[in-house]
């Protein structure tokens, strides 16, 4: 098993450039929330040094940001003193983030069978790294093209490191090529871990300051030369076993992930990405998201923002008249699945509500699973059960969600029943066990009183 690793550089900046195109290649500070800490919580009483402690800093900047002076860390004020009138400061977007990992989860689920989210590396947590595993029989070279496609048509750049284990996949996609390349493939040849890994700096791994300066006051300043101490006297387990993620040995264990929330895509439209360019980017977006899900599309709502304020437009195959180029789902429903079939019924819904929009948000609010209908057999009648079984309304969802099909349907409910009747059995024979020691415990006494 082959462990490939997305490491996606600044990106708190990269979620925001992905709908908002006039802020690549400017001069740009991503600083986060005012008057919140690294938990996120605001202080009762901002005053003296608790409002500085406080205040917002720089998560994220630009190269052309970085150029200027700025770097992370700085707070709000410090950078627009280092660029003044030249630094364009914006405020993290956490629920964007959010979504943007899902979005990344949700296309990379289309070519690997396991996705992990990963999380936030690098100092201050700047860059965010996400592993899958590579199907077998592939090329490494080949399939990390595959990925750096998947992860342009989101809107971000990224890194590709393969390699056997988790630790040395991160260290090749974030160490491994040119600093700067902004996206490149590093494939590390099986079994070669160790040597790869040889070369790297130890502060690669998490080892305290205090450590760290004194392995290298006795010589030892790389991963090699780390796993060639001898090993300790006491067993560690592997997370904290660093001389094993220096020989290679950090393991290929994933946690899968689940799509849990609706998808959601949105798009500024500026003068050079107008709304046919806003439409075809929320389009191929939502269908490669769509195709990791393994699911169509039966209702969008797209949130206009403009002039005139929001309001939601639904979209549905009927609503556009695209129910000839629609794929029929199993229960009936005509669903959208293809990126051309959803921009022109985004297109045909908005039609005029272009001219004055500057913000499109788009959610899938009900996804369905496209399939073939039984020859003979209306679709329909394969299925008396009620139809939001199979098609889901996401809108709000929170917990992991899943398609069931009627026959588990069925058999779940059944297996829920039994369980319930079990367990209300047992509550009842417990109190009546609970009734009898009672009454045993006020008969004894008396039993003994009568005795002299």
């Amino acid at each position: 098993m082959r462990i490939a690793c997305l490491h996606v550089p600044q990106f708190a900046l990269q979620c925001l450039t992905r709908i908002d195109p006039s802020l690549r290649g400017a001069p740009v500070a991503v600083v986060s929330v005012s008057g919140a800490g690294a938990s996120g919580a605001r202080p009762a009483i901002d005053t003296g040094a608790r409002a500085a402690l406080y205040a917002p800093v720089v998560q994220a900047c630009s190269r052309a940001a970085w150029s200027l002076g700025i770097r992370l860390g700085m707070t709000a004020t410090s950078a627009n003193a280092t660029a003044p009138g030249e630094l364009r400061v914006v405020t993290a977007d956490v629920s964007l983030e959010r979504e943007t990992i899902r979005a990344l989860a949700d296309a990379l689920l289309g070519v690997s069978t396991i996705v992990d989210v990963g999380g936030r590396v690098g100092a201050g947590g700047a860059h965010l790294a996400m592993y899958c595993e590579v199907p077998s029989k592939t090329r490494g070279t080949s399939y990390g093209d595959r990925l750096l496609e998947v992860v342009e048509t989101l809107g971000l750049t990224g890194r590709i490191g393969i390699a056997d284990d988790r630790f040395t996949a991160w260290v090749a996609a974030a160490h491994g090529g040119l600093p700067s390349d902004e996206q490149g493939v590093v494939s590390v040849p099986r079994g070669g871990s160790a040597a790869f890994l040889a070369p790297m700096p130890l502060s690669l791994l998490a080892i305290t300051p205090e450590v760290q300066h004194m392995l290298e006051a006795l010589g030892v300043r790389t991963l090699g030369e780390f796993a060639a101490l001898p090993a300790p006297s006491v067993a560690r387990p592997l997370e904290a076993d660093y001389q094993a993620l220096a020989r290679g040995d950090s393991g290929t264990g994933l946690r899968p992930y689940a799509p849990e929330a609706p998808i959601r895509e949105e798009a500024v439209l500026t003068a050079h990405h107008g709304g046919g360019a806003a439409i075809a980017t929320l389009a191929d977006r939502i269908s490669l998201r769509l195709a990791g899900r393994g699911r169509g599309a039966a209702r969008i709502e797209v949130t206009v923002s403009g002039s005139e304020g929001e309001h939601v437009i639904p979209v549905t195959a009927a609503m556009a008249g695209l129910s000839a180029m629609s794929t029929t789902s199993a229960f009936g429903l005509q669903v959208l699945e293809s990126a051309p079939v959803i921009a022109e019924a985004l297109g045909k819904a908005l039609g005029d509500e272009l001219s004055s929009a500057w913000r499109l948000r788009a959610a899938v609010t009900a996804e369905a699973v496209a399939g073939e209908e039984v020859a003979g057999v209306p679709a329909v009648a394969q299925a008396p059960i009620d139809v939001l079984g199979v098609v889901l309304g996401t809108t709000g969802a929170l917990g992991t969600w899943q398609l069931t099909s009627p026959t588990a349907i069925g058999h779940s409910a059944s297996v829920l029943r039994s369980e319930r009747r079990d367990a209300h059995r047992r509550t009842r024979h417990g109190k009546q066990d609970r009734r009898h020691r009672a009454q045993v415990e006020l008969a004894q006494p008396r039993l003994f009183a009568d005795r002299k």
